[in-house]
């Protein structure tokens, strides 16, 4: 297995808890960068960007699929607080994450 792909398989295993790459090169055995490396040289998205759309993708399932509060959303999602998950949230998607849910009704 390429090791982009192991890397997308650990994303989607573990990005509710784990949000570092650090995680995630220390478990496929790389130096710190080199994934990111590996992904440049492949003119594919740095890893962050694969791990973060991933997380605000389960974010929007959540607010579309869920009556939980933004809040407790970021919580379950293991963030530091609410109030970075929505703006993490917004500087991806261009809405927070009550808008966003808002704009589904």
């Amino acid at each position: 297995m390429d090791v982009l792909d192991h890397f997308t398989e650990l994303v989607n295993k573990h990005f509710i808890t784990q949000h570092e790459i650090s995680f995630y090169e220390k478990e496929l055995g790389l130096k710190p960068k080199y994934l990111s490396k590996l992904a440049k040289k492949k003119n594919l998205q740095p890893p962050c960007q694969v791990l973060l759309e991933k997380q605000i993708t389960h974010g929007k399932q959540l607010l579309k699929q869920t009556d939980k509060t933004v809040k407790e959303i970021a919580f379950e999602m293991n963030f530091e607080d609410h109030f970075y998950f929505s703006k993490v949230f917004k500087r991806k998607t261009g809405q927070t994450p009550t808008e966003y849910r808002s704009s589904l009704k």
